[in-house]
Parts: structure tokens; C-alpha cells; sequence
């Protein structure tokens, strides 16, 4: 029942802002106990499902922001490979070593996603770079949130939208459908990592999803009713005080 309404929450995240799987249901899944290769390689999976349903949607849409776009899955898939190398080798020789530093890298995340939370809800700023010289950064950019959300499955849309916002004219819907298809690709690399290393509960995905989908109906709904102002900065508080608790699990 527990892992029920662990799902509801993160499903209420990602229907009122678009980020909350790697913010709220891997983390609360380690607080409740599970191991944390186990809680993330579930969490990818549950990511995966709704990562591609919201690319689906923006397909017909016409949401996609062009070729620059194949450079960032591109990134992606390379930070996949990174990952899929250190985890296969470390597992041979220490996983409960790894298993602390993905508790580690994961509430590391969640600090600087609290941060990116609230710089977006700040008044927009100038973008960090101009024009086409945005293009090399995106390479990099896809390895680096890719071996993030392999390692624990947060990333693709706490940290790339933010990240992606500084450095592109993409708009708003075009940021959001390259969150949810390198989401998805990256995802679905990567679960394929932690079914090899037995590290994906099956019943444990199906309970999650059980509540992500109610969720994710409630949170459209709230969405309409909560400022966004108080919103963003509790979701922020919560997002840091998850990773202080990671810390010190």
C-alpha cells in the first residue's frame, strides 16, 4: 500500500509541474527501505512509460525542435554506455560500494534540482549562450543528465529542461516533448541495465504504477487551482529535504 501512495505522489508531481518520478518515487522508494539499485531500476521503468506517453502526445503536435534535437539523444545514449561500463564493472567487485554512491549521486541531484526549481520560477534571465553556439553543448549535455538518470533515474526533466532552457530559443512545449522522449529513450536503455543485473521488481513496478496514473490525473487537475509560486518553492523544500534524508540513510 505504501509503494500505492508513493506513486500517487510522484504522479501528482509530473501532472502539476512535469518532473517528479526522479524528484519523489526513487528516493521515497529508498527511504521505505528498497535497495537503492532496486528503486531506481523500478523507477525507470515507471518513467518510462510515462515519459512515453508524453512524447506520444506532443508527436502530432508538431512539438519536436528540429535536428539539434537528435544531437542531445545522441548524448543520451552515449551517457547510457557510460553507465552501463561502470555499473557492469563495479558490480563485479563492490555493489553494496555502488549501492552508496548512487545514494550519494542521487541526493546530489536532488539538491541542484531544488535549486533549478527555483531558478525557474524566477524571473527569466538572459540565456547563457546565443544562437547556433548552443549546438556543441548539447552533446555533452545529453552524456552527463544520461549517466544521471541511468545511475538514478532522475534527470531528464528536473535537470535537462532547466539546463536546456539556459542554452536554446527551444520553447516551453518543445522543452517539455525533448523531456519526455530523452526521458524515454534514456529509460528504456537503461532499465535493460538493471533487468541484467536482477535489480527491477516486477510487482514493485506494477504498485507504483498503480498510483502514478491517478496521480498524474489529480495533479492536472490541481494545477489549475494552486499558485505556482508557493508550489514550486514547497516542492523545492521537499526536493532538498529528501536529499538531506538520503544522506543520511
Amino acid at each position: 500500500m505504501l509503494e500505492f501512495w508513493i506513486g500517487a505522489a510522484g504522479g501528482l508531481l509530473i501532472g502539476s509541474t512535469g518532473v517528479g518520478l526522479g524528484l519523489i518515487v526513487t528516493p521515497l522508494l529508498i527511504v521505505a527501505g528498497y535497495a537503492p539499485a532496486v528503486a531506481v531500476g523500478t523507477g525507470l521503468g515507471v518513467l518510462v512509460v510515462s515519459k512515453l506517453f508524453g512524447a506520444i502526445v506532443h508527436d502530432p503536435l508538431g512539438h519536436w525542435p528540429g535536428r539539434d534535437m537528435w544531437i542531445l539523444l545522441a548524448g543520451g545514449v552515449a551517457g547510457v554506455a557510460v553507465a552501463w561500463a561502470l555499473a557492469s564493472t563495479v558490480a563485479r567487485h563492490g555493489p553494496i560500494e555502488l549501492d552508496v554512491w548512487r545514494k550519494r549521486a542521487l541526493a546530489a541531484v536532488l539538491f541542484v534540482a531544488a535549486v533549478a526549481l527555483l531558478k525557474t520560477d524566477s524571473p527569466q534571465g538572459r540565456r547563457l549562450v546565443a544562437g547556433a553556439k548552443s549546438r556543441p553543448l548539447l552533446l555533452p549535455v545529453g552524456l552527463g543528465v544520461g549517466v544521471l538518470q541511468a545511475f538514478t533515474s532522475a534527470g531528464s526533466g528536473s535537470l535537462l529542461t532547466p539546463i536546456l532552457a539556459s542554452i536554446t530559443d527551444w520553447k516551453v512545449p518543445q522543452l517539455a516533448a525533448v523531456s519526455d522522449l530523452f526521458g524515454a529513450l534514456v529509460g528504456a536503455l537503461s532499465v535493460g541495465l538493471y533487468f541484467k543485473l536482477g535489480h527491477f521488481d516486477t510487482h514493485l513496478f506494477g504498485r507504483v504504477l498503480l498510483g502514478l496514473l491517478p496521480g498524474v490525473v489529480g495533479g492536472s487537475l490541481l494545477s489549475r487551482s494552486i499558485s505556482r509560486h508557493w508550489f514550486v518553492r514547497g516542492i523545492a523544500a521537499l526536493t532538498a529535504a529528501v536529499g538531506v534524508r538520503l544522506l543520511f540513510a
